[in-house]
């Protein structure tokens, strides 16, 4: 008698595969989308601290200065391959360069790294009171000089509200992911700033008015749109008492 013996068919039926195959796209999908939130928060973070050493580094420099003064703004040549010394504060006399007091930080005086973690130059404004070195008509500054900048934020109604109204002498700021209105470590302009990310655009519109608040992401349609820059400032106060305990500025 011949004896027959039967093959069972094993493995996934297309039907199990494609269910598979969805499964794996749904993981994958969620670890990148978490794996990039937490790049965001990292990057933002890193920034942030960044800002910190560049306040310690513009207070330095003010005790080093032997006036006490602030640096000027880099103007030209303030990306990496910006000539010779890139990264320079443009300082042709004793103030800013032909009264120029809004540019990006010059890192390249201050000894720091040049851009965030979007490797974007960080923006920077100085009070021209607090710029001027001394040798010329102006006068170093003292404990009767106020600064001019101020900050503001924006409620969640939408009100613009002043932060710091007044007082400010220095601000950095990075623009942020989405880059807008900056300029790459490298020389190359980032994108414009569109035109509903109101907030964003008076931070580079070259007053002595900056705006902080919560971020909003792409698509916003909160009042002041659009918003991921991320701001620091030197009010008077606090540079007139680091010289004072520095013993550069005295009391009356």
């Amino acid at each position: 008698m011949k004896i027959t013996m039967s093959r069972k068919q094993t493995g996934f039926t297309l039907i199990e595969l494609a269910i598979v195959l969805v499964i794996i796209g749904v993981l994958i999908g969620s670890f990148i989308g978490t794996l990039g939130a937490r790049i965001d928060t990292t990057r933002r973070a890193e920034t942030a601290e960044e800002l910190d050493r560049i306040k310690t580094a513009l207070l330095g420099f003010a005790y080093s200065s032997g006036g006490p003064y602030l640096p000027c703004p880099c103007t030209a040549n303030c990306a990496t391959d910006g000539g010779l010394n890139p990264g320079r504060e443009d300082r042709p006399g004793a103030t800013c360069s032909a009264g120029t007091n809004v540019g990006y930080l010059p890192w390249g005086t201050l000894g720091l790294k040049p851009g965030d973690s979007w490797n974007t130059l960080y923006s920077y404004w100085v009070d021209p009171d607090f710029s001027d070195d001394g040798t010329g008509a102006g006068s170093v500054f003292d404990l009767a000089d106020t600064g001019s900048g101020q900050v503001r934020t924006r409620s969640p109604d939408g009100t613009n509200t002043p932060l710091v109204a007044g007082n400010v002498v220095a601000v950095v700021f990075s623009h942020g992911k989405n880059t807008y209105g900056g300029l790459s470590v490298s020389g190359r302009p980032q994108p414009a700033i569109p035109a509903a990310n109101v907030d964003e655009i008076n931070n580079t519109d070259n007053n002595s008015e900056f705006v902080n608040r919560t971020p909003t992401g792409p698509g916003a349609t909160t009042a002041g749109g659009e918003f991921d820059d991320i701001v620091l400032w030197i009010t008077d106060y606090e540079i007139k008492a680091r010289m004072i305990d520095a013993g550069m500025l005295a009391l009356p």
